[in-house]
C-alpha cells in the first residue's frame, strides 16, 4: 500500500491533476467514514451485548485484526 504522501502530494501546478487528487480524496474519506460508521456499529452492538450478558468482548475477535486472507 503507497503513502498518504505517494497517494495525493502533487507537485505538478496545473489544475486537472490537482482536481482529480481532490476528488480521490475526497472519495477515500468519504470511504474513511463510512468505515468508521459501520465498523463502531458492529462495536456499540456486541458491547452492549457483553453488558447484558456480563461478558468480556474482546476487540481482536470482532476486527479483522490478526487475520489471514
Amino acid at each position: 500500500m503507497s503513502s498518504f504522501e505517494q497517494r495525493f502530494y502533487r507537485t505538478d501546478h496545473s489544475i486537472w491533476p490537482r482536481l482529480w487528487r481532490n476528488i480521490m480524496l475526497a472519495w477515500w474519506i468519504a470511504g474513511l467514514i463510512i468505515a468508521w460508521f459501520t465498523s463502531g456499529r458492529r462495536l456499540r452492538r456486541a458491547s452492549r451485548k457483553a453488558q447484558k450478558e456480563n461478558a468480556i468482548m474482546l476487540l481482536d475477535d470482532r476486527t479483522d485484526h490478526g487475520k489471514s486472507g
